[in-house]
C-alpha cells in the first residue's frame, strides 16, 4: 500500500477528482441500496420465510422484541452468550409487528451496514492507491457477495460488526496517515462498540489497546505526559467493551465468564446432516470455504495486492492496517482449527469466514489500482474487473457452488425449524387469548413465538423443569401449554417429565391439536379475552 504525493499531481487536476470520488461514492451507496432491496422483493415474494431461515435469525429477533414486549420489559433479557448490540439495534424495528413477525426488521439493519461498510471500504482503498475505479470494485467484490448480502437481510449480527470493524480500520488509516489522535479514539470506540457484536472482535480490541499503550510509553520518553496520558485513555475506551460484558455477566449470572464457548459448544452430533460430520481434514474445509466464498481471481488478486504492497510500502506504520483487518479473521480460523467453532464440507457455519472479506476486498482494490498503472487498454481493464466481479454470477448459477450462507440456512430451516413455524402458524390460528407455556426448547420455541404472530408477552418459555407440581401450569394461570416431542439437550428433562404425565394432564386441559412434533393443550378453566 502506498500512496501517491499530491504535488506528483496538477493542480488544477485535484478539484476534478474530488468531484469523480463524490459521483462514485453516490453511484456507490445507491448500488448497495438497490441491489439489497430488490433481492429482498425478490426473496420475499420466493418465500417471505426466507429472512428467518437460519435459526440464529429467529432467535435474535425474539431476543431484541423481549426487550420492549415481555411480561417485564427490560434489559435482564439481554442474556449472556449472544452479544447484546446487535439486539439493542434491532429493538426499534421488531417493536413493529409487521417487520417482526415478516423478518424484516434486519433487512432495516442489515441494509444500511452494508452501505455504510461499502463507502468506508471506498474510502480506505482510495487514500491508498488514488485510484477510484479500484476503490469502487473493492468495495463492490465484498458488499455485492450474494452470502454478505443474504446476511444483511437477516437479523444475524454479522453486518453490525463489518461495519464497525471497517470504521476501525479507516479511523487506524487516518491516524497512520497522521492526521491526529482524534482518529485514533475513534478507532478504539469502533473496536470497543464491535466487541459487542461478536467475539471476532476482541481481538481488535486487544491489538488497539497494545498500540495505543506503545504510544504512550514512547509520549512519556519523550516528556510528553498531556499525550501519554491521552493514549493510556484511549486503551482504556478500547477494552471498555469487553470489560462491560464480564461486570454484566457478572451482575447478572455471578459468574463474569458466563459466555465463555465450553459452556455452550455445540458437538459433531449436532450436525444434521445426511453423512458423519467433518469427513475431510478441517483445513482442507477452510481453505474450500474461502475458494467458494470469495473465488480464486479474488484470491490471487489479494496475494498480489499483499506482496506488491510490501514491496513498494514506504511507511511501514501502514502494515498496522492489515493486521488490524486480518485480526478477525485469525480469530475465527483459530477457533476452528480448535473445534470451538464447527464447520463441515456441506456449507454449515462457513459464514464466520466472510470475516476475512473485508481485507480480501481492500487487498484485491490494491491489486487492481497496480494492474491499471500497466495496462491501459480499456478491454483489458474491464476484463480484469468482470474477472474480480465474477463469482457472485457463478454462486448464483452453479447450484455445486451456491450461496453458501442461504443454502446453510435453507438447510437447518428445512428440518425441526420447518416444522416449529408451521406449528407456530397453527398455534396463532387456534390462539384466543390467555397465556401459552412453551416446553419445547429454547430454539424452536422462539421459532414458534415468530410463527405465531402472537404478542411475545403472553409466552413463557420453559426450557428446564422447574417443578414436578402438575398444579404449577394452572396456578400460573396458563391457558395454552405446548409440549414439543422432540426432546432437545434444554428440553429432554421438562419434556419427558410432562409426556409421561400425558393422562393426568388431560385432566385439566384438552388435546387441540396434535402433531408427531408437538402437542398443543388447552385449559378447561373458562378464560376471558
Amino acid at each position: 500500500m502506498t500512496q501517491a504525493k499530491e504535488g506528483s499531481r496538477p493542480l488544477q487536476d485535484i478539484p476534478n477528482e474530488v468531484t469523480a470520488s463524490r459521483r462514485a461514492r453516490f453511484a456507490l451507496a445507491v448500488l448497495l441500496t438497490g441491489v439489497p432491496v430488490i433481492s429482498a422483493i425478490a426473496l420475499f415474494r420466493f418465500d417471505p420465510a426466507a429472512f428467518l431461515y437460519n435459526g440464529d435469525a429467529a432467535s435474535h429477533m425474539v431476543k431484541a422484541r423481549l426487550l420492549v414486549d415481555s411480561q417485564h420489559p427490560w434489559f435482564d433479557y439481554i442474556g449472556t452468550v449472544w452479544l447484546p448490540l446487535p439486539h439493542i439495534l434491532l429493538t426499534p424495528f421488531v417493536a413493529f409487528d409487521s417487520l417482526f413477525f415478516s423478518g424484516l426488521a434486519g433487512v432495516c439493519v442489515g441494509i444500511p451496514c452494508l452501505v455504510g461498510t461499502g463507502l468506508l471500504l471506498y474510502s480506505i482503498v482510495e487514500r491508498l492507491t488514488r485510484s477510484s475505479a479500484a476503490a469502487f470494485v473493492g468495495s463492490c467484490i465484498f458488499c455485492l457477495n450474494p452470502n454478505v448480502m443474504y446476511l444483511a437481510l437477516t437479523p444475524m449480527t454479522e453486518l453490525p460488526m463489518f461495519l464497525l470493524i471497517v470504521l476501525g480500520a479507516y479511523a487506524l488509516l487516518r491516524w497512520l496517515q497522521r492526521d491526529g489522535d482524534t482518529w485514533l479514539a475513534v478507532c478504539a470506540v469502533a473496536a470497543a462498540t464491535a466487541t459487542l457484536c461478536r467475539y471476532e472482535a476482541w481481538l481488535l480490541a486487544g491489538g488497539i489497546s497494545l498500540l495505543a499503550l506503545l504510544e504512550a510509553f514512547s509520549a512519556w520518553r519523550r516528556a510528553d505526559r498531556k499525550r501519554a496520558g491521552s493514549m493510556v485513555l484511549i486503551a482504556l475506551l478500547c477494552g471498555s467493551g469487553i470489560l462491560l460484558w464480564l461486570f454484566w455477566n457478572q451482575y447478572i449470572y455471578a459468574d463474569a465468564l458466563q459466555f465463555v464457548p465450553w459452556k455452550y459448544r455445540p458437538g459433531p452430533s449436532d450436525v444434521r446432516n445426511p453423512m458423519y460430520y467433518r469427513q475431510e481434514a478441517v483445513s482442507l474445509t477452510v481453505a474450500r470455504a474461502l475458494l467458494n466464498l470469495f473465488g480464486p481471481a479474488v484470491l490471487l488478486a489479494f496475494v498480489a495486492g499483499l506482496i506488491w504492497w510490501r514491496r513498494v510500502l514506504t511507511d511501514r506504520r501502514l502494515m498496522l492496517l492489515g493486521a488490524y483487518l486480518a485480526l478477525p479473521a485469525l480469530f475465527i480460523v483459530l477457533a476452528i482449527l480448535s473445534d470451538y467453532v464447527l464447520i463441515d464440507q456441506w456449507w454449515w457455519n462457513w459464514r464466520f469466514l466472510l470475516t476475512a472479506g473485508p481485507f480480501l476486498a481492500a487487498g484485491s482494490g490494491i491489486a487492481l489500482a497496480q494492474a491499471f498503472r500497466y495496462v491501459q487498454g480499456r478491454v483489458t481493464r474491464v476484463g480484469l474487473i468482470l474477472a474480480m466481479l465474477a463469482m457472485p454470477v457463478v454462486q448464483l448459477t452453479v447450484p455445486s457452488v451456491g450461496v453458501a450462507t442461504y443454502e446453510d440456512s435453507a438447510k437447518i430451516f428445512s428440518g425441526l425449524s420447518h416444522f416449529a413455524a408451521k406449528f407456530g402458524a397453527r398455534l396463532g390460528s387456534e390462539y384466543k387469548g390467555g397465556r401459552v407455556v412453551l416446553f419445547t426448547g429454547s430454539g424452536l420455541g422462539e421459532r414458534i413465538m415468530v410463527s405465531s404472530g402472537i404478542p411475545l408477552r403472553n409466552f413463557h418459555l420453559i426450557p428446564f423443569l422447574g417443578g414436578m407440581d402438575i398444579q404449577g401450569p394452572i396456578r400460573a394461570g396458563d391457558r395454552y401449554v405446548v409440549i414439543g416431542k422432540v426432546r432437545l439437550p434444554d428440553s429432554r428433562e421438562v419434556v419427558d417429565y410432562w409426556l409421561a404425565r400425558k393422562e393426568l394432564m388431560q385432566e385439566f386441559y384438552d388435546i387441540v391439536y396434535e402433531d408427531d412434533n408437538y402437542l398443543l393443550l388447552s385449559s378447561k378453566t373458562s378464560f376471558k379475552k
